[in-house]
């Protein structure tokens, strides 16, 4: 069974009383997932969708969109998976990009942009019951299973494109040192449009896990969640482990002995964070990961070194190697700094209808010996970082956010770290605006713990203690959040747009 058709028909025949998805007082048992999974074959088989046709998915994490995804499996088709709050040039983009049979949303309401317009619309919402289906599709594990797109926040978002053998060995390979199991119940507030949420529902599709659905999505909701259901895992980003643990949630008066792991992607957790997380969650484990779309999963550090290798991103997976190489191609020793370049499985199969772009992520393994007749693909992900002399890789930041102020190269997530540090802060962002005297101009954009705080005089005063002069904030964004993409991450782009509009500071 190496088709993610064929592993969740093999999990819902096998356990179809267990619950799939638990949602306020709503349980869904994977029996009535396989159910209405025929109902959207249905639909499909009605529409002419076919092997390899695409279908858009416009995405809330809900039974329904479930039951619609693995429907396209079932007739051979691949998923494009797009976020309901993704604006209208995304969606015109994605319909662009990938020209999709079909677009099925959970009920009837307004898309954005022109081109959903021009699409048959499935509505999950009075969808009939099917009377009957035909055969399923025959898939191999090197068939595309799904399109997903990436925030944007760099660029235009890029469709990813990952196969079902590739899905399944990356799920199996995080399952194997997370040990999730079928026992398991695994708390999920990230979208599934999201790769971090897209994984944690196929984990329900490939190992029977039951799937918390959170109502609504936010640190009470989470709360109220773990409370109801009670959760054996909990899979969430740093931005909402920040706001899970700043005080302004419940968490505190929540019964959280049912949680055996916290588990993080995304982008690393804070160190005031993580000690609070530790600190609450004290019976559980805390599971860090690193990865990027386009490889389903690259590092995670063990629980067991969490506290000791906090700034790490970890050691490799199974199935992965990682290196560090120069801007000429050149594999770097340990210590050295670099581009982070993913070797072995789960790299996926390139950017849908983009070749551009895949040739300059995609490229043959840098440790293939010269003349090697088929030398392997490695992902360049365009993360800055290092490698230890014990294999543990440290991320610097992205390639292409790299500063340089005063002549001296910047790393913004070191001084994002530092600030954290302060405890004066629940969020923070620092980028560069060009600058003719200094190259960039450093700004931090910052949330406060606390309202009505001389914030910026406090930082300030902060960072010229810990940080040398090349390194502090010139500028400051107070914000009450953080603008941030449809994945979750900060939205710098928009942050970036917010300081060209920023007053100029007084001359004094």
């Amino acid at each position: 069974m190496l088709d993610l058709w064929s592993r969740f028909e093999a999990t819902a025949q096998a356990i179809p009383d267990h619950p799939a998805f638990l949602c306020e007082d709503v349980v869904t048992t994977f029996g009535q997932w396989y159910r209405r999974t025929n109902d959207f074959r249905q639909a499909y088989q009605r529409l002419g969708v076919a092997k390899a046709d695409r279908v858009l998915l416009w995405i809330r994490n809900c039974p329904d969109i479930a039951a619609a995804l693995t429907a396209v499996w079932a007739e051979g088709a691949i998923g494009v998976l797009l976020d309901a709050s993704a604006p209208a040039a995304h969606l015109d983009h994605a319909i662009n990009k990938t020209s999709p049979r079909a677009i099925v949303t959970v009920d009837n309401e307004a898309l954005p942009g022109d081109e959903a317009r021009h699409l048959p619309r499935i509505l999950a919402s009075g969808l009939p019951t099917a009377t009957s289906v035909g055969p399923s599709a025959a898939l191999l594990p090197t068939d595309f299973a799904t399109i997903v797109f990436t925030s944007g926040s760099t660029g235009r978002p890029k469709g990813v494109v990952q196969s079902h053998g590739n899905l399944i060995r990356g799920c199996s390979a995080v399952a194997s040192y997370a040990g999730i199991t079928a026992a398991d119940r695994l708390l999920c507030p990230v979208p599934w449009s999201f790769d971090y949420g897209y994984g944690q529902l196929l984990a329900t599709i490939i190992f029977g896990v039951s799937h918390v659905m959170p109502r609504p999505v936010n640190p009470s909701g989470i709360c109220a969640a773990i409370e109801r259901h009670k959760p054996t895992v909990i899979g969430g980003l740093p931005a909402l482990y920040s706001y899970l643990v700043s005080g302004m949630s419940p968490i505190e008066k929540t019964d959280l002995s049912s949680v055996r792991m916290i588990m993080n992607t995304g982008g690393g957790i804070p160190s005031i964070v993580l000690a609070r997380l530790l600190e609450l969650f004290s019976h559980s484990e805390v599971l860090l990961n690193y990865g990027l779309t386009e490889t389903y999963r690259s590092c995670f550090i063990p629980p067991k070194l969490v506290r000791e290798r906090k700034s790490a991103i970890g050691i490799p997976i199974p199935g992965v190697d990682i290196v560090i190489v120069d801007e000429f191609n050149r594999v770097l020793p340990a210590g050295e700094e670099g581009e982070i370049v993913h070797r072995g499985d789960y790299i996926c199969h390139g950017y849908w209808n983009d070749p551009e772009a895949t040739a300059r992520a995609i490229r043959p393994d840098p440790l293939s010996p010269p003349g090697t007749p088929d030398p392997g693909r490695a992902l360049y992900t365009g993360d800055y970082g290092y490698r230890d002399a014990d294999g543990f890789v440290y991320f610097l930041g992205r390639r292409d956010h790299q500063l340089k102020s005063m002549g001296v190269r910047v790393s913004p997530k070191e001084v994002e770290d530092l600030l954290h540090e302060s405890g004066l802060l629940l969020e923070v962002a620092v980028f560069g605006i060009p600058h003719d005297v200094m190259g960039h101009e450093i700004w931090a954009a910052v949330v406060p713990q606390q309202a009505g705080a001389d914030i910026q005089r406090s930082v300030q005063q902060y960072a010229r203690g810990v940080m040398s002069q090349y390194m502090q904030p010139r500028r400051f964004l107070v914000q009450d959040r953080l603008p941030r993409t449809t994945t979750g991450k900060v939205d710098y782009p928009a942050l970036k747009q917010l300081a060209a509009a920023a007053p100029a500071p007084k001359l004094v």
